[in-house]
């Protein structure tokens, strides 16, 4: 081990466990402002792709929009943990970068589809990425943070996944409409903002591969069969704080997909029957995904401090009880183009990093650090079947009932693992005082 990783052990007010330097610390921070902010921008980016490459008929956009989702999720939920397990044994930065490889091919690859099923082809690919990156970016924030700054390490990833977003939802997004401006088609100048994102993509997964810290820490892995590792990420729920971790994963994972989907093509969708074109409609889109993001931002360091400051499964009810409070205020707005909307989109903003924030820094601390990966493995699986069931049931009722209609079933799920949290904080209770 190098006297850097061995001595340098603090980034600003962070420390980092013995064993990680500090330029792998600048990685993985880096990786937060690129690795969550990549998943979300092809559900921010998909409507005008929708609507200028294949055509798809409005009504019809929703449940199309649910189906790419499913598609993603299924191979997520199969990848995920074995990924999880897999980086466990063979280190994080080869299958991060390979990752971030996959997605950047995807973002090339996307607006290029002609046909409905190429469209679902290519999200496949994508969806592969996806699974490399969550199944090895997450195991990496139980791996680096010493447990007295693990609050404020991952309430700072969080300001930085959303600062992503916002950096991908305003200037991604318009950057359509500022190539239509150039002269460029709609079509084309889609399929060079994509291009654009792609080579950012590459280079942030020689980054990955450069920066991150070569072996895993769990060398005692190398030889442990795979099934044995899943088997002991889902023993692990035995602790019922490791279960409401699990739990707040279904929300929140699929809080975040909700949010870079549906907001994107209700505020779309609205804008051009309002008499926008695509690209200035996809530009309106990215300005409330902003508001959302930017909440997220102004509100992810106190979050932060009071992860590190109360009972962690205390700041997981009051996590959870934000989130269902703005996702349900923005579900029940009448219409999308409205001044009161950013103001709904506040609510969501911070109500969604509350509880990303509360269940991450949850289960990075009841980890056991020899199967890291697999737990936090399996915590990413059951955030790819909150994902699952929040983008097709949403997707559907997004097409049949109202708009606002995902965000009122993210409120639901967030509502439960609220109930859910204050049954373990009693249980908690009850420990320490017997």
């Amino acid at each position: 081990m190098s006297q850097e990783a061995t001595a340098e052990s603090k980034i600003g007010y962070l420390w980092l466990q013995p064993g990680v330097s500090r330029r792998n610390g600048y990685t993985l921070l880096f990786a937060g402002l690129t690795a969550i902010p990549f998943m979300a921008f092809i559900n921010i980016i998909q409507p005008i792709i929708l609507e200028v490459a294949l055509g798809i008929p409005r009504e019809s956009q929703g449940a199309l929009t649910a189906n790419l989702a499913v598609a993603q999720e299924l191979i997520i939920l199969a990848l995920v943990s074995p990924i999880g397990a897999l980086s466990d044994r063979i280190g994080r930065p080869r299958i991060v970068s390979c990752g971030y490889l996959l997605l950047a091919a995807g973002f090339f690859a996307y607006p290029w589809a002609t046909e409905v099923w190429q469209l679902t082809a290519i999200r496949c690919v994508y969806a592969v990425g996806v699974a490399c990156v969550v199944g090895s970016y997450s195991p990496l924030l139980a791996d680096y943070p010493a447990e007295k700054s693990r609050g404020k390490f991952i309430a700072l990833m969080g300001v930085l996944n959303g600062l992503g977003i916002l950096i991908l939802a305003v200037v991604g997004s318009n950057l359509p409409r500022w190539l239509e401006a150039a002269g460029y088609s709609s079509l084309d100048a889609t399929r060079i903002a994509m291009a654009l994102i792609a080579i950012i993509c590459v280079a942030s997964a020689v980054i990955m591969l450069t920066g991150l810290r070569g072996k895993t820490g769990h060398e005692e892995h190398s030889s442990t069969p795979l099934l044995q590792l899943l088997r002991e990420g889902l023993g692990a729920a035995r602790n019922p704080r490791i279960a409401v971790a699990y739990a707040s994963a279904f929300a929140a994972r699929g809080d975040v997909v909700v949010v870079g989907t549906y907001v994107a093509l209700w505020v779309s969708q609205a804008g051009i029957e309002s008499g926008m074109s695509p690209a200035e409609a996809q530009g309106r889109a990215g300005q409330v995904i902003g508001v959302v993001q930017g909440a997220a931002l102004l509100v992810a360091p106190l979050l932060g401090i009071l992860n590190d400051r109360v009972d962690r499964v205390t700041a997981l009810v009051m996590g959870m009880l934000m989130a269902c409070a703005g996702y349900m205020v923005f579900g029940l707005q009448p219409e999308s183009l409205g001044q009161f909307v950013f103001i709904a989109a506040i609510a969501l903003g911070i109500g969604q990093m509350s509880s990303i924030i509360a269940g991450q820094t949850l289960i990075s601390q009841e980890a056991e650090p020899r199967i890291a990966g697999s737990v936090v493995g399996m915590f990413s699986f059951f955030g790819a079947i909150g994902t699952l069931v929040g983008s097709w049931v949403g997707g559907q009722l997004f097409d049949l009932w109202r708009p606002g209609a995902p965000f009122l079933l993210m409120g639901i799920f967030n509502g439960l693992v609220f109930v859910a949290a204050l049954i373990v904080m009693g249980m908690n209770t009850k420990a320490r005082d017997a």
